[in-house]
């Protein structure tokens, strides 16, 4: 946690102004029912949070409203609004946030049933259609995937034993190989969210948010928690193998990877467009933290020392030369926050919280030149929004934030 008194004062009174703004926005209409699920989600990892009491009951009235609003909604059948897009938009977050609720205390089980529900239905209908697509980021990854999803049955619904290994089986297919010879995580199909001209297909994607380490990540931890799976131990072997295989040692011991892979620098095993940054995304430290806890659950004590070791080295570099130029989680200080706190909570290791004052004065800093802006002020999803540095922001002051888990970072 931050020791620096003055910096707590700081903290506080950045997160106090953001959360008076945010309700203040809220109560005007100025913002859109599309964001609901993310708004939802702030206001329940900030709902009880110490540092907040004074604006509790405007927070709890958000929370009504929001799903008196989508109550409203399913009653009358206006539920076009409510798509599946994964562990991170619409339904997964909507039922990812009621979860937090009911963990604090508001009795929303029937809610939470019926968007579980959905999830299942979902999961039911589409399924056996993933196996027909090319293989796209938004079928397999840790935001839109089915990796993120897995993780959510994992956390919350372990008692659907059929559904958890019908996931398992997915993500374990796509470790075989096409008739090229090339493994089927291979992107064949540019996802939506690419810039024209800056991806070409196909790729192996290496990254935390759209890569292969999500399945790797979820699949030990299944496998950790008793799930089986037939291959599910090759599967795992086979991801831990790439990044070992790509892995480049840049100088002073930092650990680097690929960003995407092209097929040629796949067969002959080189790597020339690594990490950029130490963020969530892409980032170095994001990729070590997630090998770290594959290691872990796969019970690898030397492999596990040996990433935690190379993320403190990560840290220990001075953060305003890590490639970052913005506050945010997804690419920004905020993510670095995220890394130090998760890290910590994970390994109880006090070497990761030796930067992290010096850490969110820059993020500080950062968020006040940002907000100026509108885009970054009226973004309200925690990768992109200002919402997301208040959440990293409260982490480092030891309030209990669990988004951490939909960034598979816990």
């Amino acid at each position: 946690m931050i020791s620096d008194p003055q910096l707590i004062i700081k903290v506080r009174h950045v997160v106090c102004q953001y959360v008076e703004y945010f309700v203040n926005e809220f109560q005007l209409g100025q913002i859109k029912k599309e964001t609901y699920d993310d708004v939802l989600l702030f206001c329940a990892e900030i709902l009880k949070a110490p540092v907040l009491e004074a604006y509790q009951e405007d927070i709890k009235s958000i929370v009504m409203d929001i799903l008196n609003d989508l109550k409203e909604d399913i009653y009358k059948g206006n539920t076009e609004e409510l798509f599946y897009m994964g562990s991170y938009k619409g339904i997964g977050n909507i039922a990812f946030s009621l979860s937090i609720l009911n963990d604090k205390g508001m009795k929303l089980a029937q809610f939470q049933t019926y968007f579980d529900d959905l999830i299942e239905e979902y999961y039911e209908s589409h399924i056996s259609l993933y196996y027909e697509k090319p293989t796209a980021p938004i079928l397999y990854d840790t935001i839109y995937g089915l990796s993120g999803l897995l993780n959510y049955y994992l956390d919350n619904r372990k008692d659907q034993k059929c559904t958890i290994e019908g996931l398992m089986k997915y993500l374990i297919s796509l470790t075989g190989k096409n008739e090229s010879g090339i493994i089927n995580y291979f992107i064949m199909e540019l996802p939506p969210y690419a810039i024209n001209g800056s991806e070409s297909v196909p790729y192996l994607d290496f990254g935390m948010a759209h890569g292969i380490l999500g399945p790797l990540i979820v699949m030990s931890k299944a496998k950790n928690q008793g799930f089986y799976a037939d291959g599910i131990d090759e599967a795992i072997q086979i991801l831990f193998n790439l990044y070992q295989d790509y892995t480049v040692q840049a100088e002073n011991k930092i650990l680097k990877f690929p960003v995407q892979l092209g097929v040629k620098e796949y067969e002959e095993k080189t790597a020339k467009r690594l990490s950029f940054n130490c963020g969530w995304c892409y980032g170095n430290g994001s990729i070590v933290l997630g090998l770290m806890r594959s290691a872990q659950y796969c019970g690898s004590g030397d492999e596990y020392e040996y990433y935690k070791e190379a993320l403190l080295n990560i840290l220990y570099e001075p953060i305003e030369q890590q490639g970052l130029d913005e506050p945010i989680i997804c690419h920004g200080y905020a993510s670095v926050l995220m890394l130090q706190m998760s890290a910590y909570f994970q390994t109880n290791d006090i070497r990761f919280l030796e930067t992290l004052d010096k850490n969110v004065y820059i993020a500080l800093k950062c968020h006040e030149e940002y907000w100026g802006k509108t885009e970054y002020r009226t973004e309200y999803s925690m990768l992109e929004g200002a919402n997301g540095v208040m959440l990293a922001l409260l982490k480092t002051m030891g309030v209990e934030i669990v988004s951490n888990r939909l960034l598979l970072l816990e």
